[in-house]
């Protein structure tokens, strides 16, 4: 395992203490579980913005608007069936 010396001014390093203390747990955890973080959102945010992925995205969206517009007309159905079944409440 490596180490690595990070310089903290005093706000910073009085705000990890605090956060540190709250949860529990070790300052050292949380910068590991912080960078450990940092380098997953990095990465999916690459991946996000990859070109190809992208064109296939934009080829798929009209379907995907499309399907999820026929589930919505679908669901609108359901409902108005199932007032249709309700008896009247207090208020109708």
């Amino acid at each position: 395992m490596k180490s690595l010396p990070v310089p903290l001014d005093d706000e910073l390093d009085a705000a990890l203490e605090a956060v540190s203390a709250e949860q529990g747990r070790g300052k050292a955890d949380l910068v590991v579980d912080i960078v450990r973080r940092y380098i997953e959102t990095d990465r999916l945010r690459r991946t996000l913005e990859d070109p190809a992925l992208v064109a296939l995205y934009q080829r798929l969206a009209p379907e995907d608007q499309a399907l999820a517009e026929e589930g919505l007309t679908e669901y609108q159905q359901m409902l108005a069936a199932a007032d249709q079944l309700m008896p009247p409440g207090p208020c109708g």
